[in-house]
C-alpha cells in the first residue's frame, strides 16, 4: 500500500505545484512553490497507527471559498522561519483552485483558527499532508487522527478498518 499511499501524495505534490503554471505567475508564487518544493524533500510517508488520540476540540472546516484559502495559506506560512519566505508561501498558496480530490481544511480551537492539513484519497488509501498546529499537547497523528474522524466518517477505534492511512511526517 505504500506505493499506492506515495503515488497519491505525490500526484498532490504536482497539483499543488502547477497552481502557479499560469500564463501571467507573480515572481513571489514562484519563489513561493520553490520554497515548497525544497521542503518537500525533508518530509517523509509513514502510516499513521491508530490509537487512542488526545481528547481534540478541533472544530474543523473543508476550504470551499477563497476566504478560507487564504487562512490556509497564512498557517501553513508560518512553518517558515522569516517573513519573507512565510509571504512567498502565503503568495504561492493563495493561487489555490480548489479540486474536489485534494481536500483542504483548516480547524479552529476556541474560535482561532490553528490547524491546517490536506486530505487525499482515493480506493483504500488515505494521505493526511502539509498539517500544521502541532504543540506540546497535540501532536500531528492526533491533529490528523481528529481530522479523519470528523470528515471521513471512518471508525478508527474498529480493528477491521481497511482503509490504509498515511501521514506526512517533517
Amino acid at each position: 500500500m505504500k506505493d499506492a499511499a506515495m503515488a497519491l501524495y505525490n500526484k498532490k505534490n504536482e497539483w499543488l505545484a502547477s497552481q502557479v503554471d499560469v500564463e501571467f505567475p507573480t515572481s513571489e508564487s514562484i519563489k513561493g512553490r520553490a520554497l515548497y518544493l525544497d521542503a518537500l524533500t525533508s518530509r517523509v510517508l509513514e502510516p499513521l497507527l491508530v490509537a487512542e488520540s488526545a481528547s481534540a476540540t478541533i472544530e474543523w472546516h473543508l476550504v470551499d471559498f477563497h476566504r478560507l484559502t487564504i487562512v490556509f495559506s497564512l498557517l501553513q506560512s508560518k512553518m517558515w522561519e522569516n517573513e519573507e519566505t512565510q509571504s512567498y508561501i502565503v503568495e504561492f498558496l493563495t493561487q489555490i483552485i480548489l479540486d474536489p480530490d485534494y481536500s483542504l481544511y483548516v480547524g479552529f480551537s476556541e474560535g482561532e483558527a490553528v490547524y491546517a492539513a490536506i486530505i487525499c484519497s482515493e480506493q483504500d488509501v488515505v494521505v493526511v499532508s502539509d498539517i500544521v498546529g502541532a504543540s506540546a499537547s497535540m501532536s500531528n497523528d492526533d491533529i490528523a487522527l481528529s481530522l479523519i474522524h470528523e470528515t471521513l466518517n471512518i471508525n478508527l477505534s474498529d480493528n477491521s478498518n481497511l482503509v490504509d492511512i498515511w501521514i506526512e511526517k517533517r
